[in-house]
């Protein structure tokens, strides 16, 4: 039996109240990857300066520090997997797409004994299911993304690790590429090292011409300089460089991570809002034709009374 005209005025009425929401989601969407996109980029740059500085001096430099080797000693046989996913939903497949890529990851790794650290209630939810041992979790912080506020964080970690509860960390996190793509990388947080990536699924053709740190954001090789001097000495650089690199390392995922979350929920919600338009030309079309067909049902039975009277 087809709907009667008043239900389809209240769906419709229905379906243009959720097309507004979902513009203004997307505007609000939209502010926000704006704000963090300029973080984003404005990071890389002095991430880079980083990355280049610690390979040069740690060249020159003969000085085995636990960031870069690990701690000496008897080791603990378990790894730890920071996944940086989101707090809240309606953003596509952001936060699937990397909890998947985090489990798979796991799965290729189930020799080694992983424990989680999850930065969202999203991954939380999933960690808690997955079998391994969540040892903490703390709150996104991509509404108001900050050095500030990542720095818990990036403390718990670097404890976890100098002393020795964790013989290596990997970080999970969204790599922001465009407002279309986004991308899930998994690196090696610590000890540091230039591999990119613990499990990458790139191409020859696309894989840059070094395997860097840097080499994701920026094409150009770092030009060498023989005649470089260092003071104090190379060892204090270093011991001074690495642990401001780790922060900014977690700091820059972490920004990259928010860039690609809130890029995702502007175009869910572009999407839903385009359906939710699709809709209420459907409904207004079937409106019209409901209420055609009852002036012509009420004009065939008036024709009908008026034959019968004559």
């Amino acid at each position: 039996m087809p709907a009667s005209p008043r239900l389809i005025r209240r769906r419709l009425k229905s379906t243009r109240s959720t097309r507004k929401i979902m513009k203004a989601m997307e505007l609000v969407a939209g502010s926000k990857m704006r704000k963090t996109t300029q973080q984003t980029l404005a990071a890389r740059p002095f991430h880079l300066l980083l990355e280049q500085m610690r390979e040069r001096v740690e060249q020159e430099s003969h000085h085995a520090h636990e960031l870069l080797r690990g701690r000496p000693g008897p080791k603990s046989g378990r790894s730890l997997l920071v996944i940086a996913a989101s707090d809240r939903g309606l953003c596509a497949g952001f936060n699937n797409q990397l909890i998947k890529y985090s489990l798979e990851f796991l799965r290729t790794h189930e020799t080694e004994r992983f424990d989680l650290l999850t930065i969202g209630r999203r991954a939380e939810a999933v960690a808690r299911r997955s079998g391994n041992e969540l040892v903490a979790s703390f709150p996104a912080i991509s509404n108001a993304p900050s050095f500030a506020r990542a720095k818990p964080i990036v403390e718990y970690i670097r404890d976890a690790f100098l002393s020795g509860r964790v013989d290596r960390i990997f970080f999970a996190y969204t790599h922001f590429k465009s407002a279309l793509v986004q991308q899930p990388t998994i690196i090696q947080l610590l000890p540091i090292s230039n591999e990119q990536l613990a499990k990458d699924d790139q191409t020859e053709e696309e894989q840059p011409s070094r395997t860097g740190f840097y080499s994701r954001y920026f094409k150009s090789e770092p030009e060498s300089d023989s005649t470089m001097i260092f003071e104090p000495t190379s060892d204090a650089i270093l011991e001074a460089l690495l642990p401001r690199l780790v922060e900014t390392r977690v700091y820059t995922a972490l920004l990259e991570s928010a860039s690609s979350e809130h890029s995702a929920r502007m175009m869910a919600m572009r999407s839903a809002g385009d359906a939710a338009a699709e809709m209420a030309d459907d409904l207004t079309f079937t409106l019209n034709q409901a209420r055609q067909s009852a002036i012509t049902r009420e004009i065939s039975e008036i024709s009908a009374g008026k034959a019968a009277i004559e």
